[in-house]
């Protein structure tokens, strides 16, 4: 999950603003590699963005479809006090998403009535006393918890503690603080993978600055494994606020950084502002890329998180990782070449430090194993001024095979199944388009007043569309 807006301390995003493998839920088959999400066969959608590939894509999905999306209809709403801002994650029958009332939910997918919900606390940041509770999205998988196989809600909470929940009957099983109250918070959404679960660090909303860090925890006590900070020693800045994305056939992982500007160091050294990569078995640095300072705005954070895809460059298989920036650019690099600098970048924005108001983009990235689409905030397509866009890439070289001009900025990540893509606006529209062509074939509007925000990633899976709104609904679309 993200921040919106450094200034206005609104850091709210599903954002973080995503398939995991996860024991009897996800079968994968794969013709070239067993990190390659596109691939993928799901019938559940366990984590943020659906894997630790952070795809976004659900390859899966053939009740909403080409033939379907026009014919989409609410099957069910549920309303609650906290903003969601959280991506709905779908397993065992269940709904898991939270809020900025303070509550994880376990919902049942036939009415969006609850079978848990944990009060995980809500507190009010040192700027403006609003109120924040939960932003991270679960990840829920099976792990050995006192030597049984354990359906766990792993999910941040309120005072940057991080929680392993019974996901059957939401009893804590264990919680671990990872920093301090008023001052850091988890925007991001965890990882699990080899028995560590991964979560970063922020501040919460800059006041105070806080130091970023990314956790490596152990799955089954919550015990602290490994920490990893920026290579400055004891300065501020370099927050996390995007998940960490982890390549499991080689066990890196990968995320980004912001807040260079904000920092208490007059060096700010190469890895705020930056995509760093690590080893995923003890959080060991490997390499870093830092956005040159002819290319940083003011404010300008990666907010987003890494996506990872495979392009063929000149007749070369290059496996990829892509991510943009609030300055409005999307770089791609070769992953295992990330201090070389990217293979390409495209412009998708006008760069600004408020993504809210159309700067620059948080929006992570999607890949359905052809294409790649990005989208962001204010540009100009065809000599026409928009407020927002969404973008269909080619892998190899960034280059545009279609465009949409939106009329308010995009701040969630994107959602892919075969043929359609779905994204959402900041002015409470939903969209799902034709991914060939970007035709929109279904759009509804969540007019409910002025708190009233698509920040949440949509998630479609067994035939349900799920997309939560800041003025607290959550929704369910169906055909």
């Amino acid at each position: 999950m993200k921040k919106k807006n450094d200034r206005s301390c609104e850091r709210i995003l599903s954002i973080l603003s995503f398939l995991i493998l996860v024991e009897g839920l996800v079968v994968l088959a794969s013709s070239e590699s067993t990190y390659s999400a596109a691939y993928a066969q799901t019938v559940s959608w366990p984590t943020y963005l659906g894997s630790n590939a952070r795809t976004g894509y659900n390859g899966a999905e053939t009740l909403i479809n080409l033939q379907t999306a026009s014919n989409l209809k609410m099957l069910w709403m549920r309303a609650t006090q906290g903003a969601i801002d959280s991506q709905p994650v779908v397993t065992n029958d269940m709904v898991f998403w939270g809020g900025h009332d303070g509550f994880e939910h376990a919902s049942s997918i036939t009415d969006g009535t609850d079978i848990w919900a944990t009060d995980l606390g809500h507190s009010a940041n040192n700027c403006t006393n609003r109120q924040h509770g939960i932003t991270s999205t679960a990840t829920v998988t099976t792990v050995q918890i006192n030597g049984i196989s354990t359906l766990v809600d792993f999910v941040a909470g309120d005072s940057a503690v991080f929680y392993a929940l019974d996901a059957n009957s939401g009893n804590i099983l264990w919680q671990t603080p990872l920093g301090i109250e008023r001052n850091s918070y988890i925007y991001d959404s965890p990882a699990v993978y080899n028995g560590s679960v991964y979560i970063g660090l922020a501040a919460l909303g800059q006041c105070p600055v806080s130091q970023g860090k990314m956790y490596q925890l152990d799955t089954s006590t919550g015990t602290i494994q490994n920490v990893y900070t920026d290579d400055i020693g004891n300065c501020t800045g370099g927050d996390i606020w995007g998940s960490p994305t982890i390549d499991e056939t080689a066990g890196t992982l990968y995320f980004v950084t912001g807040d260079a500007f904000q920092s208490t160091c007059s060096n700010h050294g190469n890895q705020f502002d930056a995509i760093v990569e690590l080893n995923a078995n003890d959080l060991s640095y490997i390499v870093s890329w830092q956005i040159p300072r002819n290319q940083r705005t003011v404010d300008g954070d990666f907010g987003s998180t890494p996506t990872l895809f495979d392009a063929t460059i000149n007749g070369v298989l290059h496996h990829m990782v892509g991510v943009p920036n609030k300055n409005g650019i999307y770089y791609a690099f070769d992953r295992f070449k990330i201090s070389a600098g990217p293979l390409w970048q495209d412009n998708l924005a006008i760069g600004g430090a408020d993504p809210p108001s159309g700067g620059g983009s948080i929006s992570s990235s999607s890949w359905d194993g052809t294409t790649l689409y990005a989208a962001a905030g204010n540009t100009v397509i065809n000599g026409v001024k928009c407020s927002g866009s969404i973008r269909a890439l080619d892998p190899a070289t960034g280059q545009f095979n279609w465009q949409v001009c939106l009329h308010a900025s995009v701040l969630a990540a994107l959602m892919t199944v075969p043929g359609l893509i779905v994204t959402v606006t900041n002015n409470s529209m939903l969209f799902v388009l034709n991914s060939m062509n970007g035709n929109t074939l279904f759009k509804f509007h969540d007019g409910t007043g002025s708190k009233s925000h698509f920040w949440a990633s949509p998630t479609i899976v067994n035939g349900e569309l799920y997309e939560g709104n800041t003025d607290g609904n959550l929704y369910a679309f169906g055909p």
